[in-house]
């Protein structure tokens, strides 16, 4: 999957230059941000290269309320089992 820095998904952001912003779980319990364009589904990454992870949901959120004006924001949180039985 494609990846974006911070400023240019800010930037696509500010621009209404996007169809979705998505934070999806991750099986080790944190989470990354997916930003669906017209020409693509892009992933946050840092500035060396790297998935950007947010240890919590809250955290993200967060992030987004302070950098943009989304209002909408899709949370894909895949629900898994231990094995355990209830």
């Amino acid at each position: 999957m494609p990846r974006i820095q911070t400023e240019e998904l800010l930037d696509r952001i500010a621009n209404g230059q996007f169809q979705t912003v998505m934070l999806k779980g991750i099986q080790r319990g944190t989470f990354c941000m997916l930003l669906e364009c017209a020409d693509g589904i892009f992933i946050h990454e840092n500035s060396d290269g790297t998935m950007k992870e947010y240890p919590k949901l809250e955290f993200a959120l967060a992030w987004l309320k302070r950098k943009t004006a989304v209002t909408t924001v899709i949370v894909d949180v895949e629900l898994w089992r231990d094995g355990k039985t209830k």
